[in-house]
């Protein structure tokens, strides 16, 4: 490092003048270092003995004494700051600095040099000192600027070879391989002694690339330049190699051989290896026992599993060919990049385990070989594979996203016509039509599409009315695929969609209809399952429930795919235990619910049937059996929805046992663990206090629904709790005031509303009709958020029917049932609306709103049985008494069980069906 003056002995006089001239002349060097220091006639103080202290500083550098030299020029430089030879002076003592392994002493020295004297001869061999140091430091960035200014430097040629060499090194440990290979190239330009160096580093760069046309380039021209080098020794069979990858087999071949006469160890398997795959590639049986020379722990293992993977596959060897490939991946030292054996291994072992059934696995591979290596060889290939499993696989969206990437990456590759067409077809299965009519538009434009795939857009003209919601035209317009080309590609799936349309838009009748003819002319179709399954449907929604029960089996049984290409297999199972529950079947009912954890590889919905099994033990009385499934429930499906219905139905179940600490325990489960359904657990609490007699707690739990979770519809229930905790201490007379208390502490309009609509319904209970009406009118003229005036409609219209106002009963139910045809009150609506004009006289009004319901397809037999029994009295008042007698015998046939049809059965015995004749009996 530069020593200060004041270091010297020299007088104090002396010392300041020589200070003061240092600081001046160090002033002119920063601010024009070359017209300073290589300016002719211009000296220091002792201009007698400044050459002598260079040449004697010289000298010391020129014999080895780097140390002594460092100090030397140090000495010179404090002295003669601007002597024309400072800056060889600047530069020895760099160069010293770093022979003494000061490396950050002189990587300061030569930045100095190259900051005051950029043009000075010595220039380029500064910034390559300084760029080898930033790059054995590490320091890429710094290494980069300082070789690549050497590299453009004037100076001698093998100095800018050199720098370009290292610049190429930098590049490579970024992983830059383009910019590595140029640099390499320009540093192999020239005959320097870096040459050799250079082609023999741009060879194994385009290796890594697997760019082997050019590789072979780089090996060819270092082993014509350099014959006996050292780094054409080190390249060995590299030429070989790279001729046989670049498809160059026979010189591939001629090269191998003559390079693996004087081989051994691991360089003798290299070559055992290029000659079996040259072998192999060639066709020559010879290939497999060269291959087998290659030693399984030399570093040429992998690859030669490659190629007996390959061997393999030619021979159908599927299984033998996997076991290679998996040798030929292992070993890979980056886990989020595979290099060019493991990528081609991971292409070729996909075949093999999609040959061998191994679908998932086959889809990992190919994924690996996509994505951990997305410019290499085989990545275009692997994609298409990919999309082409997925899609076989009916994963459809996952399939677009395999063929889209494949076309982002190589709009034009060789794979990229099928891509396109393959990407319109996963749009088109997926619903997505805009995109499939693109991806079809850019199949035409690669020249793959196909008549096939012009049909499929007239598929899609017809598929898009469906997606947009339009039902009615679009049922005509896929029959109309249908009918056009019976035969066609898409001939069984518009009548499958056409059939699913008519179910959307509710036409039952119609969709089984359709759905039954695509059964009959297209058995094998792969809608078949989705068929059945549908069929099922309409006719569970038809209220048709043994007839749906018996759809739904005959669906599990023509069932052959897995639950994973058929998402809709597990709820079959449970729509048809539900339905065996309705039936009262209820062991059926557990056997089915039993089967759906197993039907499907994620469980798909394993927690909902447990539910549903602790529900049908709750109704068989087994409540033993009910709790330790709901605990089942908890323990294997913590995160399912139903978690916190499982608590409160646990507390329920020990409620209604007199266990009433342990309903207590799973009540405070769920404030602590589903906070969330919270106001449910306070009812529970509330619920247990009041029937243990304590009253004054019941009425706190019950307030505090208001407090927690005063947005909660189950405030309705709360205030009802609060009343029957108040009348049980007999304090009647404060209810109102409880309702004024609880008024006056909640904030917001939804809140209050909804709190007076608990009032409405508490006045109901005690038969306070008129208050209840006024109520619920002062409610819905809020406006209420909609599932509050859905209630609050159904409850007024109610409250009308009890006034004696059937004609205002009938204008509320007419008002939910436009403004909610949807609603969950729809079915109760609709029912409530014919009794309401049965009253008021209008018999045809009545009837025509009981056969809605009754073909509605509702779930609840109860309901849809009032409606036959309310249809049959319309039928009667407008003196249709056939058609009325019609209706009853099929609601008695029907719904035999139900309240409605035991009451039609008590009152027209006569209409009872005849009971199936005996063996024997003779007909009177």
């Amino acid at each position: 490092m530069p020593r200060s003056l004041s270091a010297r002995r020299t007088p104090a006089r002396l010392r300041l003048v020589a200070a003061l001239g240092f600081a001046f002349a160090a002033g002119l060097a920063g601010s024009a270092p070359d017209a300073v220091a290589q300016t002719p006639g211009v000296t220091d103080a002792r201009p007698d003995r400044s050459e002598e202290a260079f040449e004697a500083a010289k000298l010391l550098y020129d014999g080895g004494q780097f140390g002594a030299a460092e100090r030397a020029f140090g000495r010179f430089l404090d002295a003669y700051p601007r002597h024309p030879r400072a800056p060889e002076a600047l530069f020895y003592r760099a160069e010293s600095a770093l022979a003494t392994d000061d490396a950050e002493a002189a990587a300061a020295l030569f930045a100095r040099f190259e900051a005051r004297y950029p043009n000075h001869p010595f220039a380029s061999r500064a910034r390559l000192a300084l760029g080898r140091y930033y790059y054995d430091r590490g320091d890429d960035a710094r290494a980069e600027d300082a070789l690549a200014a050497a590299a453009d430097a004037p100076g001698p040629e093998a100095s800018r070879a050199e720098a370009a060499y290292l610049l190429g090194l930098v590049h490579r440990r970024q992983s830059r391989p383009d910019a590595a290979a140029a640099a390499f190239e320009r540093a192999s330009t020239a005959d320097t002694p870096t040459a050799p160096r250079a082609l023999y580093a741009l060879g194994t760069v385009r290796v890594d690339q697997g760019d082997w046309s050019r590789a072979a380039s780089a090996f060819g021209r270092l082993q014509e330049r350099y014959p006996v080098s050292p780094e054409n020794d080190r390249a060995g069979l590299g030429l070989a190699e790279s001729l046989l990858r670049a498809g160059r087999y026979p010189e591939g071949a001629a090269e191998a051989d003559r390079r693996r006469l004087t081989l051994t160890g691991e360089d003798a398997a290299r070559g055992a290896l290029l000659a079996g795959e040259t072998w192999l590639r060639l066709g020559d049986p010879r290939a497999t026992t060269s291959l087998d020379a290659v030693p399984a722990d030399s570093r040429y293992a992998r690859r030669a599993a490659l190629a007996q993977g390959r061997a393999a596959s030619a021979r159908s060897e599927w299984a033998q060919a996997v076991d290679w490939f998996r040798i030929a991946r292992a070993g890979v030292s980056n886990p989020a990049e595979d290099g060019a054996v493991a990528h081609e291994a991971a292409y070729y072992e996909g075949i093999a385990l999609k040959r061998l059934g191994q679908l998932g696995d086959a889809e990992a591979r190919w994924t690996q070989a996509a994505e951990r290596r997305p410019g290499g060889a085989y990545a275009d290939p692997a994609l298409l594979e990919l999309g082409l499993l997925r899609y076989e696989r009916r994963q459809y969206d996952a399939a677009a996203q395999a063929f889209d990437r494949l076309l982002r990456q190589s709009p034009r590759g060789p794979y990229a016509g099928e891509a396109a067409r393959m990407l319109g077809e996963a749009y088109a299965a997926s619903g997505q039509t805009r995109r499939a009519r693109e991806a079809f538009a850019q199949a035409e434009d690669l020249g793959t599409a196909t008549a096939e795939t012009r049909a499929e857009v007239a598929f899609q003209d017809a598929y898009a009315l469906f997606l947009n919601g339009q039902y009615e035209p679009a049922v005509a317009a896929l029959v109309a695929v249908n009918r056009a080309d019976p035969t066609g590609p898409r001939a069984g799936e518009a009548l499958f969609w056409a059939g699913e349309a008519a179910f959307q838009a509710r036409d039952y009748a119609r969709s089984e209809s359709i759905l039954r003819e695509l059964l009959e002319r297209y058995p094998g179709h792969a809608r078949a399952d989705a068929a059945r399954y549908v069929i099922a449907w309409t006719l569970y929604q038809r209220g048709q429930t043994a007839e749906a029960a018996d759809a739904f089996e005959r669906f599990l049984s023509a069932y052959t795919r897995s639950g994973e290409l058929v998402p809709y297999y597990a709820d079959a199972l449970l729509r048809l235990g539900d339905l065996y529950t309705v039936l009262g079947r209820y062991e059926d009912a557990r056997l089915v619910y039993g089967r759906v954890a197993a039907a499907t590889p994620d469980r798909q919905g394993g927690d909902y049937a447990l539910f549903q099994t602790a529900q049908v033990l709750g109704r068989e009385g087994r409540t033993d059996e009910a709790l330790s499934t709901y605990t089942r429930l908890l323990r294997e499906y913590p995160e399912s929805e139903r978690y916190a219905l499982a608590l409160l139905e646990q507390g329920a179940l020990y409620a209604a046992r007199g266990q009433d600490s342990l309903a207590i325990g799973a009540y405070e489960r769920v404030l602590n663990e589903r906070p969330q359904r919270g106001a449910a657990a306070l009812l529970g609490i509330g619920d247990v206090l009041l029937n243990q007699g304590r009253y004054q707690l019941a009425e706190a739990a019950y307030r505090r629904v208001f407090e927690r979770y005063p947005t909660s519809p189950l405030t309705v229930d709360a205030f009802g709790g609060v009343a029957d905790a108040l009348a049980a201490q007999g304090r009647e007379d404060e209810v109102d005031r409880a309702f004024a208390e609880v008024d006056s502490r909640l904030r917001g309009v939804e809140e209050r509303t909804r709190l007076r609509y608990a009032r409405a319904q508490l006045a109901l209970t005690s038969g306070e009709d008129s208050l209840a009406v006024a109520l619920l009118e002062e409610v819905l003229a809020g406006p209420p958020p909609a599932d509050l005036e859905q209630e609050a409609l159904l409850a007024l219209g109610g409250a009308y029917a009890a006034t004696a106002r059937p004609d205002a009963a009938a204008r509320v139910f007419r008002r939910l049932l436009t403004r909610y045809p949807d609603s969950p009150f729809a079915a109760d609506a609709t029912l409530r609306l014919a009794q309401s004009l049965l009253a008021t006289g209008d018999a045809e009004g009545a009837r025509s709103a009981a056969a809605r319901l009754r073909a509605s397809g509702a779930s609840d037999p109860e309901r849809v049985a009032d409606a036959y029994a309310l249809e049959a009295l319309a039928l009667q008042d407008l003196g249709r008494t056939p058609e009325a007698d019609a209706i009853l015998r099929e609601l008695i046939a029907r719904y035999p069980s139900t309240a409605a049809g035991e009451a039609a059965l008590r009152d027209r015995p006569n209409l009872a069906p005849a009971p199936p004749a005996v063996d024997g009996d003779q007909a009177p």
